[in-house]
């Protein structure tokens, strides 16, 4: 994995939080943005590619919980990987990350072996994932995509059940969608039966007949 191909979104409110994250990966080839809000964080991502977000949870306004939140519920952010940072290290803070979107949580202050690691294993998965959706025919997956969007509305399926429910919809296998998400092949059937029963589908054929 070529990892100056990446490019890494940083919010955090605290200048000196920002300078010593920038410390943390300076020998490490990604291209840095640094922004000192969650509003200035979403005008970047509306503005410019972004491939991963570290992102602390206490900013003002528009804090770290609220911007995962955002960002997994939008068409296109929601496949962005999201590590959110705090000096709040918690059970519940780290619950409430996840339950918001979050693909990892950590506190500060952020070891920089744990956080280099982390990285690497977040977009190694997006790698996987985006390989995996492009494989597909742009007009099939975009068809499916708009009637995904008027099926799934009312059902309130959960990130990672979103996340499941696209490979789903593409073909994809457990075996696939576990190694794209970074989950066991058990979890996405865990994942696939929840979402049968929110959609009130009774098996993978009839959720496919829900979408064409």
């Amino acid at each position: 994995m070529r990892t100056e191909h990446f490019v890494v979104l940083v919010a955090d409110d605290s200048a000196s939080a920002r300078e010593s994250m920038g410390q943390l990966l300076a020998r490490d080839p990604y291209v840095l943005h640094m922004v000192d809000s969650g509003e200035t964080a979403l005008r970047a991502l509306s503005s410019q590619r972004v491939d991963l977000l570290l992102c602390d949870v206490v900013m003002p306004r528009l804090g770290g919980f609220e911007l995962a939140r955002i960002m997994k519920s939008h068409a296109e952010w929601r496949f962005i990987p999201i590590i959110l940072t705090s000096a709040l290290d918690g059970q519940d803070d780290m619950v409430r990350g996840i339950e918001a979107g979050a693909d990892d949580f950590l506190p500060k202050p952020v070891d920089r072996v744990l956080l280099r690691a982390r990285m690497r294993a977040l977009l190694r998965i997006r790698d996987h994932y985006t390989a995996l959706r492009n494989a597909v025919v742009p007009d099939v997956e975009a068809l499916v995509m708009q009637r995904r969007e008027r099926v799934i509305g009312p059902a309130n399926l959960t990130a990672r059940e979103r996340a499941v429910l696209d490979l789903l919809l593409l073909g994809r296998r457990h075996v696939d969608i576990a190694r794209a998400l970074g989950i066991a092949s058990r979890t996405s059937k865990f994942h696939q039966a929840s979402i049968l029963e929110k959609l009130g589908a009774e098996s993978r054929a009839d959720l496919m007949r829900l979408f064409t």
